[in-house]
């Protein structure tokens, strides 16, 4: 399997920082976060570079990536350099797979510029209102094993180092997971903490797309673990009630990073949706 990284200069100058995994159609895959990078997807996903060109990023700023002013950032801009890297890169066609905050910046691609194949949303959100109500929901019913969690994402408001990044992680990941997470997972991440900071203090991107969403045109899986706190099965029905003719993967007994706890289901799910898109 073909696998070696690279940063890329886009259009505007910024250099991104991909990791290229296997043959095929190109995907690019964008991380959550915002503040991340993309070493949460692998291994997880490297099975998919089996029938696949993975094109795996580090958001704009974060990662590896050429680090810019965060004030610069935006939904809008990282939807944007999609499209840049595709050029960047020479790709006439290419599907595009987003997690978590990924996922929004896809869904906000699929309804603004749509010149993916294909879009997989992965744990993703309808409107950042809901996406909040849902989270406060889903610690309520935790009770106090939700206390710390809640702190922790009042704490990115003021996160300076990478080290208390990956403190704020340790401390969510339960959160996150249905049940344990892997140990040692997310101790690879290279934070980027300014960027939290910034995203954690504006709001991590106003929007509402449902009133929008039959403006998607592509094939597009929206696929969601049942237990997931985050982005739930809710806003996965909303989703999937709102693009026309999409598909909905709803993954049994796991939480908001299904492709870590159930990764065979979750690659047979994608690996067939984008076959039968892109083929």
């Amino acid at each position: 399997m073909v696998d070696f990284d690279s940063t890329v200069t886009l259009a505007d100058g910024v250099g991104i920082f991909v990791q290229d995994v296997g043959d095929g159609f190109p995907v690019i895959v964008l991380h959550g976060g915002p503040g991340l990078d993309h070493s949460g997807f692998r291994p997880y996903l490297d099975p998919l570079g089996d029938e696949f060109r993975l094109l795996y990023v580090d958001e704009r700023g974060q990662g590896r990536s050429e680090r810019v002013d965060p004030a610069t950032l935006s939904l809008d801009v990282f939807a944007r350099d999609v499209d840049l890297l595709a050029e960047a890169l020479g790709l006439d066609r290419f599907a595009l797979l987003g997690h978590s905050f990924g996922a929004i910046i896809t869904t906000k691609h699929a309804i603004e510029i749509g010149t993916a194949a294909a879009y997989v949303i992965s744990g993703g959100g309808d409107s950042s209102a809901a996406l909040e109500a849902d989270v406060d929901a889903s610690l309520a019913a935790m009770g106090e094993a939700g206390v710390p969690i809640k702190d922790s994402w009042e704490q990115e408001k003021t996160v300076a180092t990478e080290d208390e990044l990956k403190e704020l992680l340790r401390v969510q990941m339960p959160f996150h997971f249905a049940g344990d997470p892997p140990p040692g997972y997310g101790e690879d991440t290279v934070g980027t903490p300014d960027v939290l900071r910034h995203f954690a203090n504006i709001g991590y991107g106003d929007f509402d797309y449902v009133p929008d969403l039959h403006r998607v045109s592509k094939p597009t899986l929206v696929i969601v673990g049942e237990q997931d706190r985050t982005t739930t099965p809710r806003a996965a029905h909303a989703l999937h009630e709102g693009i026309a003719g999409s598909s909905l993967v709803v993954l049994p007994g796991v939480g908001h990073m299904g492709f870590v706890e159930t990764p065979e289901p979750y690659i047979e799910a994608v690996t067939t949706f984008l076959h039968g898109a892109t083929g």
